[in-house]
């Protein structure tokens, strides 16, 4: 529900509305925006839904411009976030498609700053949408030509600028991604030395537990594509301790997905931290044996999830965080229909923590080399084994997610263009769609080594034809051309 500030009755009321609307400043106003410009692509001008979005728009502007205090409101775009009177709009599982959808549309315009009065009406907000429609995509000029257009139509109140006037600083991508980076390795020193504490009986420091996945939720929410990116990195280093990171970050993407409140979050993350401690319990011999196990190595190796339940017992202190901290470690092997290991007195569905981490676990696992597999298998055999095992071993729901997740190409994978050009996947469209046109880092062949060129956006279309400008033919094994993936990240 909507309010504006004529609807609060009391001080008591007008006091939570400006709690609620302090904590998701922005975020109504960016998608009922994105909406309304959307449907003047779809419908004539006098259309009842049209007026009807027109007039949601108006009312999430009233809502932002009573939160702010303020008599405008700005929404600018920096990166692939938006700010609101230059706070950083937070962004809901819900309202994530639509918010990128947004700043896909202005950035294709050429708008980065959008200024809005509180005098304004639904009608001139209606006259926006189709306006900014009319304009040409990736013409330089656009925010003049709109400004002129809103004068033309006596529509005042309302500003538009260039992308070159949005925000940089402290959302910039080059600062995230040394953050990113910061945040992964340190999560990996710092997971070798509490599972060393867990695997023998030692009581470990929740609140640092704690503070490594906060940081790491954070970031998935700024910049999913950078941890995650760091995630597919191609490498057997410190397997087990990188992998537990990669586990806990894919499982967060996926747990925002499904729209888990933060704190959920924070609690999946830790799950994925910990969910193969029981390893620890598991000789090195047997757990790096590059050839294929004996039965009864086998038979240590499936103790690994009751193991690793009893030592997150010990950690008593824990709270509500212990029992999902035990159900991740005991039921990432059961499968979606109750099979699998360790195997139950009677077949029953692993908790939803429990079925985000299998996937999790099992798409990182099968993306990497291993002391027994020095090739990793590429995208496309591993999405069509979720597909083919959903409704079985995977939860169907989570296995379309993931693949929306990580697309078709997904991030870090080598490609090879219509071109013949070849170039590393960086981003995943929103837009389920467009999936199979990532944004992609060229790779130029200098001196018999690949570096890094511009990046293209895949889903841009020739305005003559309507057609893709590039197409992705195939994946490509990166050892083959000598490429390294982890120099590209690191």
């Amino acid at each position: 529900m909507s309010w504006t500030v004529r609807d609060l009755q009391t001080e008591a009321e007008a006091a939570l509305f400006h709690e609620t609307a302090s904590l998701h400043f922005g975020e109504g106003l960016v998608v009922s925006l994105y909406r309304l410009l959307k449907g003047a692509s779809l419908y004539h001008h006098s259309n009842e839904i049209l007026a009807r979005l027109a007039h949601e728009c108006l009312l999430a502007l009233h809502d932002t411009v009573y939160a702010s205090g303020s008599e405008r409101v700005t929404l600018q775009i920096a990166e692939d976030a938006v700010f609101c009177n230059r706070r950083r709009v937070r962004i809901s599982a819900e309202t994530l498609a639509p918010s990128k959808a947004f700043i896909k549309l202005l950035r294709r315009r050429g708008i980065g700053l959008l200024e809005f009065s509180r005098e304004l009406t639904a009608d001139a907000l209606r006259d926006l949408a189709f306006l900014c429609q009319s304009l040409e995509e990736h013409q330089p000029d656009n925010p003049k030509q709109l400004n002129e257009l809103l004068a033309r139509h006596d529509i005042a109140g309302l500003r538009a600028d260039g992308l070159e006037n949005g925000l940089a600083g402290p959302g910039s991508a080059d600062m995230l991604r040394r953050r990113t980076k910061e945040v992964y390795f340190s999560t990996i020193g710092a997971i070798k030395e509490l599972a060393t504490k867990m695997a023998t009986g030692q009581e470990m420091e929740l609140r640092r537990v704690k503070r490594l996945m906060m940081n790491t939720v954070n970031l998935i929410e700024q910049e999913e594509s950078s941890l995650l990116g760091l995630a597919n990195i191609k490498s057997y280093d410190d397997y087990t301790f990188t992998h537990s990171v990669n586990v806990a970050i894919i499982s967060v993407a996926l747990g925002q997905r499904v729209g888990l409140p933060k704190v959920y979050l924070y609690h999946l993350g830790i799950c994925g931290l910990f969910h193969d401690i029981g390893k620890q319990a598991v000789p090195l011999e047997i757990l790096n044996k590059p050839g294929k196990l004996e039965p009864d190595e086998w038979e240590v190796i499936r103790t690994h999830p009751a193991r690793g339940a009893e030592m997150t017992l010990m950690q008593r202190a824990w709270g509500e965080l212990l029992s999902h901290i035990m159900a991740g470690s005991f039921e990432h092997h059961v499968k979606y229909n109750g099979s699998g290991y360790p195997p139950l007195s009677a077949p029953r569905r692993p908790s939803l923590f429990s079925r985000i981490i299998t996937i999790a676990d099992c798409y990182d696992a099968l993306s990497r080399p291993r002391v027994y597999r020095n090739t990793p298998y590429l995208s496309e055999k591993i999405l069509g084994m979720f597909l083919q095992q959903a409704g079985t071993d995977f939860d169907p729901t989570l296995v379309k997610l993931l693949v929306n997740m990580v697309g078709v190409y997904p991030l870090g994978a080598l490609v090879l263009l219509d071109n013949g050009e070849k170039g590393i996947v960086t981003a995943i469209p929103e837009d389920p769609e467009l999936i199979d046109h990532p944004r992609v880092c060229l790779l130029h062949l200098n001196d018999g080594r690949y570096e890094k060129g511009e990046t293209l956006d895949l889903t841009e279309s020739d305005p003559a034809t309507g057609a893709f400008r590039r197409n992705i033919l195939r994946t490509l094994d990166p050892n083959e051309y000598g490429v390294s993936i982890e120099e590209f990240y690191i």
